[in-house]
């Protein structure tokens, strides 16, 4: 099963050990991989919910993937969509992307200097801290330099040792010309 979901902050970098689970607002599991079939989605921002829905098994049948509330998203900002797949080797298409204005309700008016002041944030956000990249260590380092430098090593003597057995091939061979 494949997980999707919505993140937040896109400054944020992306923690594959977590599958990002630190910068998740919202999400779920569905099994669209390795379909026959396309999944659709729908994603929905209504009123400063988000909602998502899949028809992951191609029947025109849609499943709640997710519904979270006070999500808000001032204008100015982007939309974007990414199909990390970590250490899988899979292909994934967005094969059409459809966007539409919602009209505001009788009565509403639209304030652009006050969605302008808006600051993204979501309710589902995560309260967990963020974990830090993991670095190597220096001793990790050193041992994968040393590696490295016995390998390059080995691999240079065996060049020269291929060397100089072709070369004394080569020189028999001239040496046994001469006597016919």
């Amino acid at each position: 099963s494949s997980g999707i979901n919505a993140e937040y902050g896109g400054t944020q970098k992306y923690d594959h050990d977590t599958d990002g689970t630190h910068n998740e607002v919202a999400g779920c599991q569905s099994s669209f991989r390795g379909q026959k079939h396309d999944t659709i989605a729908s994603i929905k921002y209504i009123n400063n919910v988000l909602t998502v829905h899949l028809d992951a098994r191609g029947k025109n049948k849609w499943t709640k993937c997710f519904e979270e509330k006070n999500v808000i998203l001032p204008i100015g900002y982007h939309l974007g969509f990414s199909a990390q797949t970590g250490q899988l080797a899979d292909n994934h298409d967005i094969l059409m992307l459809k966007t539409y204005e919602v009209d505001l309700l009788p009565g509403q008016v639209f304030n652009q200097e006050e969605a302008l002041k808006l600051v993204p944030s979501a309710e589902g956000e995560p309260d967990r801290p963020r974990s830090p990249d993991k670095k190597q260590s220096k001793g990790s380092s050193a041992l994968w330099t040393i590696l490295y430098v016995l390998l390059t090593v080995i691999l240079v003597l065996c060049l020269i040792v291929v060397g100089i057995v072709v070369w004394q091939k080569k020189e028999e061979n001239r040496r046994r010309k001469r006597f016919y």
